[in-house]
């Protein structure tokens, strides 16, 4: 597609929360990968994740608990939004939407647009391109919550998912604002491969079973239910860096902007070789490139404004920085956004207790 631009636009605050509890790789997984723990860690860069240990809360809990804190010490009104929008692929329930419960449970006034976006590992750019253009089509600011509860659904006994993921809800603030700034999106998508990242038996095209609730035993020794997450790692991995540098090289070429005007670079944290990799296709810097896997594991749609709340407080805080966003994964999808922080409010990474 053609690039998106935006203008006026701004990020007025930005925050994330994780579980408390805290999985080291290294001394939980022995069991499923043996010898082969300490180079898959080493090359995936999840030495730890932050994960729910008793499933007692969703990503709209951690999402909201996000919110409140931008809400207790920013100085943010809710009289002056005018949308709330959800990106997740783990709702708290198929019907009714996660943001319509938000409305209620923030006090938000009612005359408020609400509704959910789903996508995964995409979602912040599409959901951030979203929040941009309603927030200057009404003039008013928008609450964006974007986040998925991952351990929910990859099963521990699983030896290409039970590694990577974690759990973590965000808030980001999205306000029209006059400044000098643009923003530019450009989004693609290949759906003839969505069949390497999915899960299988959680909708009405499989619906749930008994049988689903079963664990099946695959010839690598892993084990999953149908309601468990299904990853394909070498078409993941081939896609990510075969296809999306030259999607992120064609973005460039349409905006006309040189890749060293660019601050920061906040990509999707899939794992830390994937990152790598991009790195030297792009041939970008690794110092512009902040990783903060290792600290809480892939989060899906959270885990560029995780990243971003983690590894880039001091700089959105203090300072203008152009920031280039990109998600990938499933769909299979990949969504490129280059925006601007300028003394962006932002408490940073926020625990939340089960």
């Amino acid at each position: 597609m053609s690039v998106s631009n935006i203008n006026n636009i701004a990020i007025e605050g930005i925050a994330s929360c994780v579980p408390s509890h805290e999985v080291n790789n290294y001394e939980t997984k022995n069991n499923i990968y043996g010898d082969s723990l300490e180079g898959l860690i080493r090359a995936t860069g999840v030495e730890k994740r932050r994960v729910f240990e008793h499933h007692s809360a969703t990503t709209k809990d951690i999402s909201v608990k996000a919110a409140e804190k931008l809400f207790k010490y920013g100085s943010f009104s809710k009289q002056d939004f005018g949308a709330i929008v959800f990106v997740t692929s783990s709702p708290d329930n198929i019907m009714p939407n996660n943001s319509t419960h938000v409305q209620y449970l923030m006090n938000f006034p009612k005359n408020i647009a609400c509704f959910d976006i789903n996508h995964a590992c995409a979602g912040y750019p599409y959901g951030l391109w979203t929040s941009a253009l309603i927030a200057n089509n009404i003039q008013q600011k928008v609450l964006l919550l974007v986040g998925d509860t991952n351990s929910y659904f990859a099963s521990p006994k699983d030896k290409a998912t039970s590694i990577l993921f974690g759990d973590a809800g965000t808030a980001t603030i999205v306000a029209p604002k006059n400044n000098p700034n643009e923003w530019h999106f450009m989004f693609n998508t290949d759906g003839s491969n969505r069949e390497s990242l999915i899960i299988p038996d959680f909708g009405f095209r499989n619906e749930l079973t008994e049988k689903s609730l079963q664990y099946v035993k695959y010839e690598d020794g892993s084990q999953r239910r149908g309601i468990d997450m299904k990853m394909e790692g070498i078409d993941i991995f081939s896609y990510v860096v075969q296809t999306v540098p030259k999607i992120i090289d064609e973005f460039f070429d349409q905006v006309n902007i040189p890749k060293d005007a660019i601050d920061f670079f906040s990509f999707h944290q899939a794992n830390a070789y994937m990152i790598k990799q991009l790195a030297r296709k792009l041939k970008i810097d690794m110092k512009k490139i902040p990783i903060s896997i290792g600290k809480y594991g892939n989060t899906s749609a959270a885990s560029i404004p995780l990243n971003i709340c983690s590894e880039m407080k001091n700089e959105i805080e203090n300072k203008q920085c152009s920031t280039l966003i990109a998600g990938f994964g499933a769909g299979l999808a990949t969504s490129v956004g280059i925006i601007n922080f300028d003394h962006c409010f932002c408490p940073g990474v926020i625990d939340y207790c089960e």
